[in-house]
């Protein structure tokens, strides 16, 4: 074996770009805006049985405040669909980065990683929606779709954080609903609007932390997602690094 010989590199068995390529347009396809609708429509009703059925008494109680003078009910309901529409963020990211990282590729589950990436973003736009139209019946601050939509159109309260989460929903959208243009728009394209994603995580992450009412209960929660965020795309950027030195090295023909 010559010096030459010795000094190449042998890339690992990976599936060509193009065939990757057309393996996430065979995943897509599996799916229409039916299969979303019915997803999400699972979800809620899911969610609210098991609601109901594990803390009956709480669920009660916000049934009957739902009316009257000073209703509080619509306070919470956003309150804890915001928490939930957090973690759900938080999970897609989660999934999104392991799609390209060593954990990923080590579980070997892509179509099943990007059916719960795609499903989960879904759920995360649904329940933004609940976490700001419910405050449409709440009679402290009154709200109008003009105020929920519309950055800064409402300056009661905390009008910047407000913004971080409204700005950070329609990037959100936007994002989500990527996946369904990406064969018009190009994978460049498509790839730049999903690193859009960590932009609308941060913005998200403020929004919650300035904004919401239940920052120091939940101040363990915001530390241990933003941590696990923080790692996950530290380890990215060692496997972009990795795989790139793993790429093949033209060797001129002199020399091999």
């Amino acid at each position: 074996m010559t010096p030459s010989e010795s000094t190449k590199r042998i890339p690992p068995v990976q599936p060509s770009n193009d065939e990757a390529l057309a393996m996430l347009d065979s995943m897509l396809e599996r799916y229409s805006w039916g299969s979303v609708i019915r997803t999400i429509v699972m979800g809620i009703v899911l969610g609210l049985g098991i609601a109901w059925l594990v803390i009956p008494v709480y669920v009660s109680v916000t049934v009957t405040t739902l009316f009257g003078d000073a209703p509080k009910a619509y306070w919470y309901l956003s309150r804890s669909s915001g928490v939930v529409a957090y973690v759900l963020l938080w999970l897609s990211a989660v999934w999104g980065l392991l799609l390209t990282t060593a954990i990923g590729k080590a579980l070997g589950k892509v179509a099943a990683i990007v059916d719960l990436h795609r499903h989960i973003s879904w759920l995360t736009v649904v329940f933004v929606l609940v976490h700001a139209i419910i405050l449409l019946g709440d009679r402290y601050i009154t709200y109008t779709m003009w105020t929920i939509f519309v950055p800064y159109a409402d300056t009661t309260y905390r009008p910047d954080a407000v913004a971080l989460g409204q700005i950070g929903f329609y990037l959100l959208t936007l994002v989500t609903v990527s996946f369904w243009v990406r064969r018009w728009t190009g994978q460049r394209v498509w790839r730049a609007l999903h690193y859009v994603s960590f932009v609308v995580y941060i913005m998200v992450a403020l929004h919650a932390i300035w904004a919401g009412t239940d920052t120091q209960s939940l101040f363990w929660v915001y530390v241990t997602t933003a941590m696990s965020m923080l790692f996950l795309v530290i380890l990215r950027l060692i496997t972009w690094v990795f795989d790139r030195r793993a790429q093949p090295v033209d060797v001129p023909p002199e020399i091999a």
